[in-house]
């Protein structure tokens, strides 16, 4: 009994987290009300405010959430290659399953960073932020110690420029509504226009 209950309540957390992430997307953080989200899954406020006290909580309990989901993509695109230019690869599939398996996950995403929230909002932003720049400046040596990157490159303006790509196909598929923007023939170009451009062929190098 305990199981199913928990699965239930789970379903509920789940149910309120996609609709929420619907309505932030559609239509901004100020202007979605606790009301309009119960009525987008069904359920009473008192149900909702047993899971989440108020918005801001609300909030930083879906951010915590979506940060599981790119992790997961992470680790499933990213972190299971050896290769870095597979690593780098997988940057631009993995933010090709994001985009299109949790759109609205995505789009609530985005706008944490293009729009004013708390300051406790913001605050959790940056802590789970931080690790992942982290992260990608770690792919980025390990590319340079495999011979892909100048030992002298500047790697936070190599990241900057990957990072800036990423989000420019992302903003053509959300704001311009172009569906090639992650097309598997556009995302080649992308990895051959880096390959060509921002790496070097370690074996003519050598």
């Amino acid at each position: 009994m305990n199981n199913l209950s928990n699965a239930k309540s789970e379903d509920t957390r789940n149910r309120i987290f996609q609709a929420a992430a619907e309505l932030f997307a559609n239509y901004g953080f100020e202007r979605v009300s606790i009301r309009q989200i119960c009525e987008a899954v069904g359920v009473q406020k008192p149900t909702l405010y047993y899971y989440f006290k108020d918005k801001e909580t609300l909030i930083l309990e879906m951010i915590r959430f979506t940060q599981q989901i790119v992790q997961t993509v992470r680790k499933d695109y990213v972190d299971c290659k050896t290769d870095f230019l597979e690593k780098i690869r997988g940057l631009l599939y993995g933010r090709k399953y994001f985009v299109e398996t949790y759109p609205h996950f995505f789009r609530f995403y985005a706008m944490l960073h293009l729009f004013s929230t708390t300051e406790k909002v913001r605050a959790e932003m940056i802590t789970l932020m931080l690790p992942l720049l982290d992260e990608f400046g770690a792919i980025l040596v390990q590319g340079q110690e495999q011979g892909y990157i100048a030992p002298d490159e500047d790697l936070e303006m190599l990241m900057q420029t990957i990072l800036g790509t990423l989000n420019g196909l992302s903003m053509r598929k959300f704001v311009f509504q172009e569906e090639a923007a992650f097309s598997d023939e556009n995302l080649q170009r992308v990895f051959d226009f880096w390959q060509k451009h921002l790496f070097l062929n370690p074996k003519k190098r050598g």
